[in-house]
């Protein structure tokens, strides 16, 4: 099975405008950029029927802006109709899609780590598949 991060990410850049900077890793302050959506897996679990085809991992979902809770409210929920069109699509990754998309906390602001910056975040469950194999 494909990282989730290989899935989610690159569907989040295609969406998202240029400047948001999306990756799994926040940057030191000197190479810090705002704003940003940060991508963690958080476990999940593989369906035991089909576990090298169907897995369901949870993720959490990070939108960190200097401009405000309504913004980064707003970056949060582009995001996530980000996530659950490209499930609807099924849009294809280099490593695979996403089938669904269930919130399992929906967006919550919380106190940011980084001076002079807002922070909302949620944990979400998405359906995973790797690319179909060729025949």
């Amino acid at each position: 099975m494909p990282r989730i991060q290989a899935v989610v990410i690159p569907i989040l850049r295609a969406a998202l405008p240029e400047a948001v900077k999306v990756g799994s890793w926040v940057e030191d302050l000197d190479y810090r950029q705002f704003p940003m959506i940060n991508i963690r897996s958080l476990g999940g679990f593989r369906n035991l029927e089909r576990p090298e085809d169907l897995s369901a991992p949870v993720i959490e979902m990070t939108a960190y802006t200097v401009d405000g809770l309504i913004e980064t409210e707003d970056l949060y929920q582009d995001a996530l109709s980000a996530l659950y069109d490209a499930a609807k699509r099924q849009v294809l990754t280099e490593h695979g899609y996403l089938n669904s998309v269930f919130e399992t906390m929906g967006a919550t602001q919380f106190s940011s780590l980084y001076m002079d910056s807002w922070r909302v975040q949620g944990l979400i469950r998405l359906g995973l598949r790797p690319p179909r194999k060729s025949a």
